[in-house]
């Protein structure tokens, strides 16, 4: 109990500094064209897909989309977390 408070009476003392601007929050250190970007001693790679209507696609255009997306999934490796995010975006 005593050590507990005394961490927490130790992280009260600790110095925070207040950004500047949004850009001194933000952790990315370097940013490449091609969607690579570093933050800290770390690496993330963005890649943007296109949408495709797989429902009115024929069996053939099927059967390639899902070689195409299964060739894409086994060179990933497995070690590695892969975030997915799928945004609708409404078109006018």
């Amino acid at each position: 109990m005593i050590k507990t408070l005394q961490n927490t009476l130790k992280q009260d003392k600790e110095h925070l500094s207040v950004p500047k601007s949004v850009q001194d929050t933000i952790p990315i250190r370097r940013l490449w064209p091609d969607g690579l970007f570093q933050f800290g001693g770390k690496f993330s790679k963005t890649i943007r897909f296109s949408d495709i209507n797989y429902a009115i696609a024929s069996k053939e255009d099927k059967a390639s989309m899902f070689l195409g997306y299964s060739e894409l999934l086994n060179a990933l490796d497995t070690l590695i977390f892969y975030p997915l995010f799928n945004k609708f975006i409404l078109s006018s």
